[in-house]
């Protein structure tokens, strides 16, 4: 994995549960956008099937070790996909999408970004530069790994990582019988094809390649 993604134990204090992901391997040359988005999608599926709903969840994005050639692996039509899963297909309630410990390449993925988002993701937006001294406003950092530069006093996010890998691990069966019970198969569907009119591509909607 290129990427740590995990779900942080403290809430924030409206109750909204929190999703923190980082880069782990820094190197652009192995950053491979659809793998990225595989994970994401698969840590927030078993979270919602072990946890439930929740009143609220918020995305916290670190930027740290994100450069120009990263944003070089990102195509207009990647994150059309992702937003759109984000806007409308997946089940959670979000109330924050926070980027932190940005620089310079944020404005290249917010110019891709922002053609794609509707007003209510627009208004749950936020950039954090240095997020020792913004971030606090709306989740507690308390609640983020120890070693993160945010004065966190959660466990290391190696730790949290590994124990997040065996989780999924633990629910590969569940994995397996979801893509085949609960996935929508656009080649039954009587006329066009939804994923044609929205992307211009066959397939169901988490099989669809994002470049």
């Amino acid at each position: 994995l290129k990427r740590a993604q995990m779900t942080l134990s403290m809430p924030t204090e409206e109750g909204y549960k929190i999703v923190y992901t980082r880069l782990i391997d820094y190197e652009p040359s192995r950053f491979i956008y659809n793998d990225v988005m595989k994970y994401f999608s698969m840590v927030i599926d078993l979270w919602l099937y072990t946890e439930g709903t929740a009143k609220g969840h918020v995305i916290v994005i670190d930027m740290t070790g994100v450069t120009f050639a990263h944003a070089g692996h990102l195509s207009p039509v990647g994150i059309k996909k992702y937003l759109y899963y984000l806007q409308e297909a997946i089940p959670i309630r979000l109330k924050g999408l926070h980027f932190i410990n940005t620089n310079a390449v944020m404005d290249i993925i917010l110019s891709m970004m922002k053609p794609f988002m509707k007003k209510e993701l627009m208004d749950v937006l936020h950039i954090h530069t240095n997020p020792k001294n913004t971030l606090g406003k709306f989740i507690p950092l308390e609640a983020f790994p120890c070693d993160v530069g945010l004065e966190g006093k959660a466990r290391p996010w190696n730790e949290q990582q590994e124990k997040q890998l065996k989780r999924l691990e633990h629910h590969r069966e569940w994995f397996l019988q979801d893509e085949v019970t609960s996935r929508v198969n656009e080649a039954l569907r009587i006329g066009k094809s939804k994923t044609i009119d929205m992307f211009g591509v066959e397939g169901s909607f988490k099989k669809l390649d994002i470049d």
